[in-house]
Parts: C-alpha cells; sequence; structure tokens
C-alpha cells in the first residue's frame, strides 16, 4: 500500500485530545471519529516530490528598476530565509 501526504483540518481540541490520549466518551469517541473521517475524505494531497512549503505571503516585496521602470521583486535569500512549514518528499 503507498503511502500519501495529506493536508488536513481538524479542531485543535480534538488534536489535543488525540496528542494527550484523553479517554473520550462513546459520543465524544463518535464526534471525533467523524470529524477525522470529513477530515480525510476533504484533505488535500500533496503531490510527490514536493518541495518545502513555506506560508510566502510573509514575503515583503521590494521595488526594482528594470530600464523601463518598477516592478515588484522578492529576493530568493528571503523565501530561502522563512521558515519551513512542512519538509519537501524526497522521492
Amino acid at each position: 500500500m503507498a503511502d500519501i501526504e495529506l493536508m488536513i483540518k481538524i479542531p485543535e481540541e480534538i488534536r489535543l485530545a488525540l496528542i494527550n490520549n484523553i479517554q473520550l466518551s462513546l459520543d465524544q469517541q463518535s464526534i471525533c471519529d467523524s470529524y477525522i473521517q470529513q477530515a480525510i475524505i476533504n484533505g488535500i494531497p500533496l503531490p510527490k516530490g514536493h518541495g518545502r512549503l513555506k506560508d510566502v505571503d510573509r514575503l515583503e516585496s521590494h521595488d526594482e528598476y528594470d530600464g523601463q521602470g518598477f516592478t515588484k521583486s522578492v529576493y530568493k535569500d528571503d523565501i530561502d530565509n522563512l521558515p519551513t512549514i512542512i519538509e519537501a518528499d524526497k522521492v
């Protein structure tokens, strides 16, 4: 069976309950299972071999003159220095 990397969204309370191995009632467990099932169904598969994922919205653009006018640019070093959210998939 092949593995898949999947981006999912679940309530923080469920994540903490799972991390802390909190005992849930049957009703709570059923709700938790339902949330997790829906999260997996609605999850976003990450493509095989993807690079490092970063929050590029945090980048600041710089005005640069290209000989004809000003354009907005970002520097590679600024991208490289952003924290990595998800490491690259090394296929």
